[in-house]
Order: C-alpha cells, then sequence, then structure tokens
C-alpha cells in the first residue's frame, strides 16, 4: 500500500511516432530531438506510460477524406472544430509505430488514441468530444500516480490537450518543456498553447533541471566499466554494479513444439553452478562474426537449429523481460517455434555437448519433477516460457 503523502510519479511519452518525425507524413520540425531526452528521463520515473496515435485508414481528420478542402483546412466533427492533416499514423503501419530510436524497455504500457473514426483524439486521456476514455486516467489511478510529467509531440496539439486533461483529473501536472516540439501551423501557436496549460496549473520545467534536482535521489550515476573480460563486462552506475554482456544485444528462449505435440529441452553442464542444467532451447542474438544486425527471429532461428537440428515453420513472439534486473540489463525475448522439421544433427557449437529431449506436453510436468529428482537445475526461464506458451494455446 501506498504510504499517505507519498509521492508517484509517472512519465507520459506524448505520440513518439515515425509519421511525426523527419521524413514522416505529418513531420514535426525537429521533433526527433525530443527522442534523446525521453531516454535519458525514462529511468527516474516510477512509471512510464506512452500514447500513440492509432487512426483507422478513413479517419475524419485526414483531408483526404473531405472534398474540396485541403491540409489546414478547419471542419466541424462531432461538434467540434478539427484541423484536416495528410493522412497520418495508420494503424498497423510503419508511420504510426514508435520510433525504434526510442528505449522502450520501461514503458509499461501504451494507450491508442484517434481509433474512432468521426472524432479525433489529441489528448492522451479522451477524445476531442471530451466522451470516449483511452484508460489512461484508470490506470494511473490504479498505480496510485499523483504527479505526472509530460512531453512529446506535438506542444500546441497533443501535449497541450494531455496536460490540460491531466490537470483536470486532479493530477500534478509539469511539462518537460525542453522535451517538446510543436507543429506551428501559426507563428506563436507554440507560445499560445503553453500559456495555455500554465493557466490550467500544468508547471512547466526543463528536463537539466529536473534531473540535477532529482538524479541524487535515484542513486543514480555515469555508468562504468568496473572489469570484463571477452563476453561480459561489470558495470557500475552509482550504488548499483551490474553484468553486462559484450558480445550479444539481446537473448531467445525458444518454446520449441513437434509435429508430434512434443516439446524439445536440452541439457547441458554449465560452470557457473557446476550442474548439468535442464533449459529450453535459447542463445544469444547478434554474437555470430556476422551478426551485428541479426533480426530476433533469425536467432531464433539459428539457435535451434544449432542446439536441437530443428527448423521452424512458424516463430511467434510471446513476451520480452529481464532475465534478473538486478543482476544484468539483459533482456530475454520468449518466442514459440512450431511446424518444425530436423535438418541437421544439433548438439550445439564449440564443444557444448548438448543434449536434446523430446518430451509429450502432456507429461512435462512430470518429466520435470523426475529431473529435479536427479538433482538436475531447472532454468527459471523455462517455467516462465512454457506458461506463456500454455496461455497462447489456450487463446
Amino acid at each position: 500500500m501506498k504510504s499517505a503523502g507519498m509521492m508517484i510519479n509517472a512519465l507520459i511519452l506524448v505520440d513518439l511516432q515515425n509519421d511525426f518525425l523527419p521524413g514522416g507524413a505529418l513531420a514535426v520540425p525537429r521533433g526527433d530531438e525530443v527522442i534523446a531526452l525521453a531516454n535519458q528521463l525514462q529511468p527516474f520515473f516510477h512509471l512510464v506510460v506512452a500514447t500513440q496515435d492509432w487512426h483507422p485508414p478513413n479517419h475524419s481528420s485526414f483531408a483526404s477524406q473531405h472534398a474540396g478542402h485541403q491540409i489546414g483546412d478547419i471542419v466541424n466533427l462531432g461538434g467540434v472544430p478539427q484541423v484536416l492533416w495528410p493522412d497520418h499514423c495508420v494503424q498497423d503501419t510503419y508511420g504510426a509505430e514508435l520510433s525504434r530510436s526510442l528505449h522502450t524497455r520501461s514503458i509499461a504500457r501504451v494507450f491508442y488514441k484517434g481509433t474512432e473514426r468521426h472524432l479525433d483524439s489529441y489528448s492522451g486521456f479522451f477524445d476531442n468530444g471530451g466522451i470516449h476514455e483511452t484508460g489512461l486516467g484508470n490506470y494511473l489511478r490504479e498505480h496510485q500516480v499523483t504527479d505526472v510529467y509530460i512531453l512529446g509531440l506535438a506542444t500546441d496539439y497533443c501535449v497541450r490537450a494531455t496536460a490540460i486533461d491531466a490537470r483536470r483529473l486532479g493530477l500534478r501536472t509539469w511539462l518537460i518543456e525542453d522535451a517538446c516540439r510543436g507543429v506551428e501551423l501559426q507563428s506563436g501557436d507554440c507560445a499560445a498553447a503553453i500559456d495555455d496549460m500554465r493557466s490550467a496549473d500544468v508547471r512547466c520545467v526543463t528536463s537539466d533541471r529536473w534531473l540535477a534536482e532529482h538524479r541524487d535521489s535515484f542513486n543514480f550515476a555515469e555508468r562504468t566499466k568496473l572489469s570484463g573480460g571477452k563476453f561480459i563486462k561489470v558495470m557500475q552506475s552509482g550504488r548499483w554494479e551490474y553484468a553486462q554482456r559484450t558480445n550479444a544485444k539481446a537473448v531467445v528462449v525458444i518454446v520449441a513444439l513437434t509435429e508430434d505435440d512434443e516439446i524439445l529441452f536440452i541439457e547441458q553442464y554449465r560452470e557457473p553452478t557446476g550442474r548439468r542444467c535442464v533449459e529450453l532451447p535459447a542463445g544469444l542474438v547478434g554474437d555470430g562474426a556476422d551478426g551485428a544486425d541479426e533480426d530476433l527471429t533469425e536467432a531464433v532461428r539459428r539457435e535451434l537449429i544449432e542446439e536441437t537440428g530443428f527448423a521452424p515453420e512458424r516463430v511467434t513472439f510471446l513476451a520480452a523481460s529481464s532475465s534478473s534486473a538486478g543482476l544484468t540489463d539483459e533482456v530475454a525475448h520468449i518466442y514459440l517455434a512450431e511446424g518444425l522439421r530436423q535438418v541437421e544433427s544439433g548438439g550445439g557449437v564449440d564443444g557444448e555437448m548438448i543434449q536434446v529431449h523430446r518430451v509429450r506436453r502432456d507429461q512435462v510436468d512430470d518429466w520435470l519433477a523426475e529431473r529435479r529428482r536427479e538433482r538436475l537445475d531447472i532454468a527459471m526461464s523455462l517455467y516462465a516460457a512454457l506458461w506463456l506458451a500454455e496461455s497462447f494455446w489456450r487463446r
């Protein structure tokens, strides 16, 4: 339970999407400059959320849907004045995706807006008519958030509306002013928007000032290398010490299901524990000689073949999470591999001497219990991945 008077803060990242960045369909001038600040600030908040314009292809805010009108014209949508925009942030397109330069590991949830065809939604909380909620307000209440800090695109539209609605919902609200950029259809629009926010009791702060006032309370500091070898280095950031891989950018863990409804497990000796360990097929992403640009799904296929000899026909992403958040910055990406066919002998590389086990799904619990009785180590990631796969199959 939250202690009386305790502050819980949240960072709201507003619409950091490709279509609002340089080269996008509705590019905000210098909008890309916001991304680095968003990345820098995220670690210092209890909760990080993001909003995302998510328009149907025929959204009524698009000038293309109004014969005789052009971009920048103002029409009436549901009794609300609406600026007409170029087609942008259309659902399931590259333009609607969050920028790939944005760090997303800390983002707890993304809230879609502008999903109703006949009414736009500038605010991250409500549509422009105040009728439909995105769920952001309830989510912040459930997490007992008291203070929100807002940055993103664009100052004079979605940032403004999100900040004013946050105050209307009773949240103490700050605008991180230097981490926003505006459209400025008319000169002075951004300044007027900031005046509107201040009038609604939104406070303004700059990122450097906020970091100067709050960084020490988190015991963070510049990251420095304490020691390291060929594959792992030990890093320090304030009071934190943690491991970081030098030869890979991520880890994949694979639930591999054969056509005979069998799950593939591997068994191998692990030097740090001095024991043989039962695991799911897994491996590093981008650790090969030519692997700098290796895709996650490519790594899944490569590692599965190397360790088990099976190649998958279908690969499905299930989830991603930290391997051990207090020990390493490593993130494990869990995949389901199906439609297997054996193409090699497996067994791993570089003398790994991996033993492959094929276990029927309905016998997995008993088989793992027997391995525990044999005093083999069972990887914790195995249980999490199996649970995710079973949840996927039930759906």
